[in-house]
């Protein structure tokens, strides 16, 4: 493999944080995630362009690097968005390790199918990021970081622990519901985020 940085073709102005994750749907194109909020104005600022402007959390790019599609809104995808993958449908999961939930969107990020857990809810002792992580048997999260979808039967698998959240793998089924979930030494949840 060789490394192509000129691969992503993006606008002139289009500024980009910190990259989330990366998932490739069954066209082969790859859906990038990044963090707006890892952006300051310094950022956007100073280019010999002038002023540089946010470019969407979700972009897709073709095999060839072309953007064909970008989609999202910060304040409904969560903060610091952290992983995506697809389903056998063509829908698109994506957590993100600040919120206390997993999305379903379809492909193309015109509609969100389904939230699971509450936005601005926490699996912890009090509800927020900083209390204690519970480890629930439920479908709500704290720290959601990895996604994967199982092709046999659409289940989800989503590891949650990032940072001082969860030490778990909780499992959902496509449609949202709670089924299973295993815990993890910390050790062992950091090793399964990276």
């Amino acid at each position: 493999y060789e490394v192509d940085p000129f691969w992503p073709k993006l606008p002139d102005k289009w500024v980009v944080g910190a990259l989330g994750g990366a998932c490739v749907d069954n066209q082969d194109h790859v859906f990038v995630l990044h963090r707006q909020e890892s952006l300051k104005e310094e950022d956007l600022t100073g280019r010999n362009v002038g002023r540089g402007t946010i470019a969407p959390p979700v972009m897709e790019f073709d095999p060839n690097g072309n953007l064909v599609n970008s989609w999202g809104d910060s304040k409904v995808l969560g903060q610091y968005l952290h992983d995506c993958n697809f389903d056998t449908e063509g829908n698109i999961w994506i957590v993100g390790a600040q919120s206390g939930f997993a999305q379903k969107w379809t492909r193309d990020g015109k509609k969100l199918l389904l939230q699971v857990g509450k936005s601005g809810v926490f699996d912890s002792s009090d509800g927020t990021r900083r209390g204690k992580p519970l480890n629930s048997n439920a479908a709500q999260f704290n720290g959601p970081a990895g996604i994967a979808v199982d092709p046999q039967n659409g289940d989800v698998y989503i590891a949650d622990g990032h940072g001082n959240g969860n030490s778990r793998i909780a499992v959902i089924d496509k449609d949202g519901k709670f089924l299973r979930q295993w815990r993890l030494q910390h050790s062992e949840a950091e090793k399964e985020i990276e």
